[in-house]
């Protein structure tokens, strides 16, 4: 590889072990990296470690909160990802009785910090002026960003082609989730005014159901006619509210929501949601901890035409099709 780089093997391996206290320039560093991939380089992780006596551990910080399946598999893409590079990803679970993020990092040492949210108070600016890289699966500038936009758009175009025109947007009040509620919930925005509809109507809801009847009744008083919930608990708490306030779903208010949890089929009635490829998200996510182990600038993903990610699951709570209900209606006026 020295050779067909034209570089010393000490050169290459500063470069390949991405080593700082060499003055290489930019030409060379790009001649060896050239050189590699001509030459199908793959680097020995485990073999790699010990040279540079470094730490070999990814540090994954999970919030406090409810993610469903997604959580998991991410977890476990990650886990066998960063084992293929030598690394260990260790996760810390954040809560009211865990250890500060940091001093769980002056014990690890980690080489990396994995989060699925930005990280509490100053903790990214302590890791990053020890140079200690810091990558978050879900934030404005991630590749979730587009992401969960969609999501908010797949619920609209769902509840449009079903006739409905005034959409609200029910929020989480869970403490850790506002910038994936936010990410949704411009996507139900956006899709709005796309379609020429009113912005969305918006109201929180707390799962334990707490004042939900109030809300949901606001909502048909206002001429609210279906609802696009962060995910599927909140949407359940909807449900739960329009039964308390006497009114029916989806006659009075259609309601859809997200994660497409396994008691979806069986509530009252059965919820719409959209649902995740959530093996397909996972590998997507554990590509940029390959990138960061890798010491490479993060890439941009653009998974815009990447629409296998997630889909729409139809059922009772969003009521048919626009179409089948001016059928249904033709049908009943002529007493069929």
């Amino acid at each position: 590889m020295a050779r067909r780089a034209n570089v010393s093997r000490a050169t290459v391996s500063y470069v390949l072990n991405g080593v700082t206290s060499q003055k290489i320039s930019d030409k060379t560093r790009q001649a060896v990296q050239r050189a590699a991939d001509e030459l199908g380089y793959r680097p020995n992780r485990a073999a790699q470690s010990l040279a540079v006596g470094g730490s070999r551990i990814a540090m994954f910080v999970v919030p406090s909160v409810h993610l469903g399946e997604l959580s998991l598999a991410i977890s476990s893409h990650l886990t066998a990802r960063a084992a293929e590079q030598g690394v260990t990803l260790i996760a810390h679970f954040e809560g009211p009785a865990s250890r500060p993020v940091i001093d769980v990092a002056q014990d690890l040492r980690p080489r990396v910090v994995f989060g699925m949210f930005g990280l509490r108070d100053n903790a990214a600016d302590w890791f990053r002026a020890r140079g200690i890289p810091v990558a978050s699966l879900f934030d404005g500038d991630s590749a979730a960003a587009p992401m969960n936009a969609r999501v908010g758009r797949l619920q609209v175009e769902h509840l449009v082609a079903r006739g409905h025109s005034r959409i609200a947007y029910a929020d989480t009040t869970e403490r850790g989730l506002d910038v994936v509620a936010q990410l949704r919930r411009r996507g139900v925005a956006h899709a709005c005014e796309q379609h020429g509809l009113p912005a969305p109507a918006y109201e929180q809801f707390d799962l334990d159901g707490g004042g939900a009847e109030d809300k949901v009744r606001g909502w048909v008083n206002a001429g609210v006619t279906a609802v696009a919930a962060y995910n599927d608990e909140v949407a359940i708490t909807v449900l739960a509210g329009i039964r308390r306030a006497g009114l029916r779903c989806p006659d009075d208010l259609a309601v859809i929501g997200v994660d497409e949890m396994a008691i979806n089929g069986s509530m009252d009635p059965p919820l719409s949601s959209i649902e995740f490829d959530v093996d397909k998200i996972a590998l997507l996510y554990a590509d940029a901890l390959s990138d960061v182990l890798d010491g490479v600038e993060a890439r941009e993903r653009d998974d815009s035409n990447n629409g296998d990610l997630m889909r729409v699951v139809a059922r009772e709570s969003t009521g048919p099709t626009a179409s089948r209900r001016a059928a249904a209606a033709s049908l009943r006026g002529r007493g069929v």
